[in-house]
């Protein structure tokens, strides 16, 4: 089996996805989709094998192994050891960061057991420094989580998309958490609960439940120091 994979975007599917119902996923719009363990199982179930590489990672420890044809249709296998210093979520970012894959985006990850959750977060710590990673982010029936080194982004209105393009925004909500530190030089505009050069500490609730003003198409967010943790919500 070929295991080269062209850099771009890649999908990972983790074993577990809270309100996946609510999901809306377009596989062609990634270049690559890596199944973690049991996450084969949840691609197959929402039907996004079948139109872009797969390649598949995992201990099978909560899964079934894949099948001979599951493997043959597979651009690359990975077997992982049952023990081991790391999930196999972190497993499939690892190896979709070796594969050259700049945009990551995690199906899953978000629900379930915490600490499986916090060292998710940890994971958008590894990577949102490295130079390899233009974008890692989390997804689930609920809520959308990435991190942000200092810089501007935005916040696109509930059903619409950026006047640069991009997908249309699902979620209603934007909660903005310091992680790690301070973040420091916060300002927000175009949102319901704007900022100006904030100090933005981790032991406050200040930048929960946000969202972008009546009438405005975007929020923008700044800040000149520290990693900023957005969540995007449904609800």
């Amino acid at each position: 089996m070929s295991t080269e994979a062209k850099a771009g975007s890649c999908l990972i599917v983790t074993s577990r996805i809270d309100s996946a119902d609510r999901l809306h996923i377009t596989p062609t719009a990634y270049d690559a989709i890596i199944c973690a363990d049991k996450g084969l199982q949840v691609a197959e179930a929402l039907h996004l094998l079948g139109d872009v590489p797969v390649y598949l990672i995992g201990d099978y420890d909560s899964g079934t192994p894949p099948t001979e044809a599951e493997r043959a249709a597979a651009s690359g296998l990975v077997v992982l050891p049952s023990v081991k210093d790391m999930t196999d979520s972190e497993a499939a970012i690892d190896l979709a960061v070796s594969k050259g894959f700049a945009r990551i985006h995690v199906l899953g990850g978000l629900g379930g057991r915490f600490d499986h959750s916090m060292g998710n977060l940890g994971m958008l710590a590894k990577y949102v420094d490295d130079p390899r990673v233009e974008a890692l982010s989390f997804e689930d029936g609920q809520n959308l989580v990435f991190l942000k080194a200092p810089g501007t982004f935005r916040v696109p209105a509930q059903g619409t998309s950026l006047p640069e393009g991009g997908p249309v925004n699902r979620f209603y909500y934007f909660g903005l958490i310091a992680y790690g530190g301070p973040v420091e030089g916060l300002t927000i505009t175009g949102a319901k609960y704007p900022l100006a050069g904030h100090t933005l500490t981790p032991d406050t609730t200040l930048g929960v439940s946000n969202e972008v003003a009546a009438g405005a198409s975007y929020a923008e967010v700044t800040h000149e120091q520290g990693h900023l943790l957005v969540i995007l919500s449904i609800d």
